[in-house]
């Protein structure tokens, strides 16, 4: 079945099939995970429907998510096919410290500028420039592909892909991250991992303990896994709060997020909340201010 939906998505990225037989495929396959990760969907460690995994190969660092919100997919999908609505949710995450997006001859683009948990101006992080793309978006299936061929540190090859699909009683969402990482990279994430990172844990259950406590995956699968969540999580906070008036909107989504990942503080926890509401109220102006300036000088 993985192997089904591995080659089905490989056909919905880049090939020569007609779109709408690429988006056929898509949407097939992700009808055929859920029915697949149902059972895992209802019981599971995570206390919610939320399924977790992750893999290295080519040297490929993939960490993707599985979930179900309870939202209207015709609401998701309006809300996540627009790059303005993708720095809403960037914004979310402790490490991104801002989010820039514009519209080229060349397409839509999301600026990410990545850096400590702690508040940095955008000056002093690290710029990620995504390519954005909906792959498909349609009644019964979306598909949002974020693509930048190159990251900080030599790293390459960054991709997020979401995709959705409507169920009776909400959607089911996959949420993918995946980058190539270099040997300058590496070196500093080994150091990382023997510091600050060395009591940090993944999601996925890899044993159990003598007391029958479950062990969890640790190094750089965990590392993926982490982040993939924080962006799901960041997703789902955000359509929480779509009914909410604007004015009150973005706050909302910071104290919801935070709660929301204090759900797993094993893997999760690195700020009090006060201090990640300081920061990101901080973010918050920067990237307005930023994206002020971007959008008068396109229009000039």
């Amino acid at each position: 079945m993985k192997m089904l939906r591995l080659l089905l998505l490989s056909l919905l990225l880049g090939t020569s099939l007609p779109v709408s037989a690429a988006e056929t495929a898509g949407a097939d396959a992700l009808r055929a995970t859920y029915r697949e990760l149902r059972p895992k969907l209802e019981v599971n460690v995570y206390g919610a429907p939320i399924y977790v995994e992750s893999s290295e190969q080519d040297k490929l660092k993939r960490g993707e998510v599985y979930g179900i919100v309870a939202h209207p997919f015709a609401r998701l999908a309006e809300a996540l096919r627009t790059p303005r609505e993708w720095c809403t949710i960037a914004l979310l995450h402790l490490n991104i410290k801002t989010c820039t997006h514009e519209r080229t001859e060349k397409g839509g683009w999301l600026n990410f500028y990545s850096g400590r948990k702690f508040y940095e101006p955008p000056e002093k992080a690290y710029a990620l420039r995504y390519a954005f793309r909906v792959d498909a978006a349609r009644a019964d299936y979306l598909a949002v592909t974020l693509a930048a061929e190159s990251g900080p540190l030599g790293t390459t090859d960054y991709r997020i892909l979401l995709e959705a699909i409507p169920l009776e009683s909400g959607t089911f969402v996959h949420f993918r991250y995946v980058y190539r990482p270099s040997w300058v990279s590496g070196v500093a994430t080994a150091s990382y991992l023997a510091t600050l990172g060395s009591g940090k844990s993944g999601f996925t259950v890899t044993g159990h303990d003598n007391g029958g406590k479950p062990k969890y995956v640790s190094g750089v699968r965990g590392i993926v896994e982490r982040n993939a969540m924080r962006y799901y999580l960041a997703i789902q906070a955000f359509l929480e709060n779509l009914d909410v008036p604007e004015a009150q909107r973005t706050e909302q989504r910071f104290q919801r997020w935070f709660d929301l990942t204090e759900r797993y503080p094993a893997q999760l926890h690195e700020l009090e909340k006060v201090d990640y509401l300081k920061y990101k109220r901080q973010e918050l102006a920067q990237q307005i201010a930023r994206q002020r300036t971007l959008d008068a000088a396109t229009t000039h």
